[in-house]
Order: structure tokens, then sequence, then C-alpha cells
């Protein structure tokens, strides 16, 4: 296992602005990102054979005769949460509350596991090319995980200060219905920066998985097709290309 750099945890303390004149400052505003990842898990139990079955979403690098054969790759992928927490006072003289932003918490997680052919994990140098190769794939996530614990912070910091980290006073009979705006707008920045997470993570994997890399993995271990030919033979191709 290659050792990973440790993530980084980012706080931000806001000051929540509101209106002085009736509603009271309010507390600062928190917002924790917090970015974890498992350590990796290997998973040798399926054939080279069943590793067929499974759909990969790598732009295949060969050309478009024959078939690409799947010998190893990465599953789990990156998984993101959050919570919001709503401070409220009430007002009984004016039937109003006063709304902030008491705590904001997301949570970016990597769960990583590499799945090898059991048959090529048998083999020394296959299963450390193999293993070179997809923990590359592990080390890109691993990165994304660390970039977005830092944008996605500072997106959060940037609009709400934009929009005003408190409301209030609001009518008692629209005081859900603002918690509800103030939610909704945390949800739509969370998933929008998610939405560009997977996109960024999509193009950093697809980049490892060039042909220059495929032929690499291939020269580390130049005799083992050939002496392993029977491997291939029941997997139905007329030219078959290795797919890692």
């Amino acid at each position: 296992m290659i050792p990973l750099d440790p993530l980084t945890a980012s706080t931000l303390l806001i000051l929540a602005g509101s209106k002085p004149e009736i509603c009271p400052v309010p507390p600062p505003t928190r917002i924790d990102i917090i970015p974890s990842t498992a350590e990796t898990k290997f998973d040798t139990s399926k054939t080279l054979a069943e590793l067929q079955g499974f759909s990969m979403d790598t732009v295949d690098p060969y050309g478009f005769h024959g078939q690409t054969i799947t010998q190893a790759f990465m599953s789990g992928g990156i998984t993101s949460s959050y919570e919001i927490k709503i401070g409220n006072e009430f007002l009984p003289r004016y039937n109003a509350y006063c709304l902030w932003y008491e705590k904001i918490t997301v949570k970016i997680e990597l769960d990583p596991t590499i799945v090898i052919a059991k048959e090529l994990h048998r083999d020394f140098c296959m299963r450390k090319a193999l293993i070179g190769h997809e923990s590359k794939h592990v080390m890109v996530d691993r990165k994304v995980v660390n970039d977005y614990a830092k944008t996605v912070g500072q997106t959060l910091y940037t609009e709400l200060k934009a929009r005003g980290f408190s409301a209030g006073p609001i009518p008692s009979q629209h005081g859900q219905e603002t918690v509800n705006r103030m939610q909704k707008v945390v949800k739509q920045l969370l998933d929008f920066e998610f939405q560009k997470l997977e996109i960024d993570r999509t193009e950093r994997q697809r980049a490892v998985d060039s042909l220059q890399e495929y032929q690499n993995v291939d020269e580390k271990c130049p005799t083992f097709g050939r002496h392993n030919a029977k491997l291939y033979e029941n997997l139905s191709s007329a030219q078959k290309k290795r797919k890692y």
C-alpha cells in the first residue's frame, strides 16, 4: 500500500450578520469540512472471466478492433453528506423569529477497493504491476477529496456571505418557510460543488488510463501472457487487449 498524505480538514468561523436594531447578533456560524479515507481494501475473490461482467466508465484507449479485457479495477467512489443546523430566537414582542446558520457540517469520504482477477493476483509480477496501476487511481481520488475539502468550504463562505448568514426578523407564520429556504440554498451550493467534483474526478481518472500507461504495465511482465495463454482462451475475442 502506498503511503498517502494526511487529509486536510478545514473549519471556518463566520461572523453572522443580522439586523442589530431588532435581532441580537448571533454567534459565529461554524462550517466544518471533514474529509476522510478508509484503508485501501483488496478483493481477489473473482476470476478473470467474472471481471468481464463489470461495467467500466473508462474510455478505451485502444482501437476499435477486438475486445478489451479487464484484469483489475478500483471500485468504491467518493461519497458526500452534509448536515445543516439553523439557530433561532423568538421575539414575542414582534411575533417574529431571528434565524441564522448555526453549524454546517460537510463530510467527503473515500472508501477504495482494488479488485484483481484471482488468477493474476497469484503471479507476483502481475500482482505488483496491477496494484501499482490501481494505486494511481486511489491517489487521484485522494487528491480530489483533499482539493474539494478546501474549495467547498470557501465556496460556502463566499456564497453565504453574499446572501447574509442570518435572516430576521421573520414573521412567525413564515418562520419554517424561511428555514427551508436557508437549507435549500446550502443544498444547492453543495450539490453543484459535488457535481463539479464528479466531473473533475472522471477527467483525472481517465488521464491515468492512457494507452502509454497500459503499455507500461504490460512491459513489466512481458512473459506472463505467453506463459498463461489458457487464462484468456475462454474469453471470446479474436484479438484481446488488456485493460486495468
